[in-house]
């Protein structure tokens, strides 16, 4: 057999083995977007608040101890490997606590000293998806350099926005 014959058919069986199972097989990315990211950070410091108030309403005081929250909601647990940076601190004698939680892609802050809240927003990275839930606070710097003869000063100072609806 001439093997010119057999070139075009060898030549459709190695793209119908190895080329067309590679454009069917779906793009499914395996790994989480920016936007995801967002939504289940700010996911997570509400349901750090929930199981908050639930120990409060336990055991009379609030917890500095994220173990002690996780069984409280069984989907926090999964949300924190996103990853997540979580850290939590109780007033004296346990009536207050401050909850930061932060991703690569925002990072909220929520204090809460009996039924007043004082939540905080920023977003880390631009055109994410994801905005600031509506009612929190969202700091801004801003930067003056002014110039006097041969001294230059730099003055830093942040306000405070909050978001509200558009």
């Amino acid at each position: 057999m001439d093997m010119r014959r057999l070139l075009p058919i060898l030549l459709l069986v190695f793209v119908a083995l190895f080329i067309l199972p590679q454009l069917f097989r779906g793009s499914g990315s395996k790994t989480l977007s920016t936007k995801d990211r967002g939504r289940l950070t700010l996911d997570a410091i509400e349901r750090i608040d929930r199981a908050q108030q639930q120990t409060l309403s336990s055991t009379g005081k609030y917890t500095a101890n994220l173990a002690e929250l996780v069984p409280r909601d069984e989907v926090l647990a999964s949300e924190l490997t996103i990853p997540l940076t979580v850290d939590l601190d109780v007033g004296d004698g346990g009536r207050s606590y401050l909850a930061r939680v932060s991703s690569d892609v925002v990072s909220v802050a929520w204090s809460r000293t009996g039924t007043s809240i004082v939540r905080s927003c920023r977003l880390l990275r631009s055109r994410t998806g994801v905005d600031c839930p509506v009612g929190t606070v969202a700091p801004t710097a801003t930067t003056v350099t002014s110039t006097t003869g041969t001294t230059t000063t730099t003055r830093t100072t942040g306000t405070v926005t909050t978001v509200t609806t558009k």
